[in-house]
């Protein structure tokens, strides 16, 4: 029976009302909690742009910043995190991700590691191989999976899906059913040509991916991917935030839910400024995770220390501990 209760969340004084449903049939099988956050990691500096001050010392040169981040993921209860890359050659090259694997073995060795690969960089590498430099300036052609023109499969695959599969051991990687999940973005029609071959790409991805590590993917793309191809094969949809309108959803595609929550955000110091999502002192966060928490097999939050666009759930001078305390709160009640 469907039964409804309220419980308060102590770190903010909020109630919390709690919608236990039925358990459901064939349930995926997850091998940690559902709930996971974004990653990043190209840090050497604290970026101007952040406006609230981490609590510890802000570079990933330092060991220490690498095990504060996945003890403070611990704390929270997350069960994953995914680290958004960016390929090679870039300050996100997922074959930089060694340091992330030590420190989980150290201070998180249930915590399970996602790729979530941030299609922004294909096109930028891309472009920048043709000798543009590091611009959108020329879109990237799906289905040119040959690379003969303006598009090819080596730039997801051979410089991103690859290098993170051969960098994260498979004891560490996040599955569904005994597969490897995989993320992807969307940044927008506008960057890409032939769009409606994207189901060409994913089913190349998944050949690669099988072919060379022995494993079937499990593919979560970013819903506008299926709105500009309809025919695209995966196993979930997400939909990212869209300031200032959205700050959490839930899509379903083949009976699988993926929620999508972020604590904040504030691009107001970015080049160019952009839009803002206020806090409202984790008032938000947590509405956030209450409208889709229940409903939800996955939930990938925005983010565990993107500080870059004040997006994050660490402990900082600000707030202290208030947004680690609030995912452990659902971690615990709704896992």
């Amino acid at each position: 029976m469907e039964t409804l209760r309220t419980r308060r969340l102590g770190s903010a004084g909020l109630i919390a009302l709690l919608w236990i449903a039925p358990s459901r049939a064939a349930a995926p099988q997850l091998n940690a909690g559902k709930y996971g956050a974004t990653f990043y990691w190209w840090y050497d500096h604290l970026p101007q742009t952040a406006k609230y001050s981490p609590a510890m010392a802000w570079t990933a040169q330092d060991p220490n910043w690498w095990l504060s981040m996945m003890s403070q993921a611990r704390d929270a209860g997350l069960g994953w995190i995914a680290p958004v890359c960016w390929g090679q050659g870039s300050n996100a090259d997922p074959v930089t991700l060694g340091p992330l694997v030590s420190a989980i073995d150290r201070a998180a060795p249930n915590l399970k590691v996602a790729l979530f690969d941030d299609t922004t960089s294909e096109v930028l590498r891309k472009n920048l191989a043709k000798g543009r430099g590091w611009t959108f300036d020329v879109r990237f052609d799906v289905n040119d999976l040959a690379g003969s023109g303006e598009g090819g499969l080596g730039y997801f695959y051979d410089q991103q899906w690859k290098r993170f599969f051969q960098t994260i051991p498979a004891r560490n990687r996040l599955t569904v059913d005994g597969r490897p999940v995989v993320f992807m973005w969307n940044g927008g029609s506008a960057w890409y040509t032939r769009t409606n071959f994207f189901h060409a790409l994913v089913d190349a991805l998944r050949d690669a991916t099988r072919r060379d590590f022995g494993v079937d993917p499990f593919i979560i793309v970013e819903q506008n991917w299926l709105g500009l191809d309809p025919a695209a094969h995966v196993e979930g949809v997400y939909k990212w935030f869209d300031p200032p309108r959205m700050f959490s959803s839930v899509m379903t595609s083949g009976g699988f839910r993926v929620g999508h929550v972020v604590p904040g955000y504030d691009c107001s110091a970015c080049e160019p400024p952009g839009p803002v999502l206020a806090r409202q002192d984790g008032n938000m966060y947590q509405s956030g995770l209450l409208a889709v928490a229940p409903e939800s097999d996955l939930v990938l939050i925005e983010a565990l220390d993107n500080v870059d666009e004040n997006a994050a759930l660490i402990e900082t001078t600000t707030w202290g501990r208030l947004y680690l305390s609030i995912t452990k709160w659902f971690t615990s009640n709704l896992p």
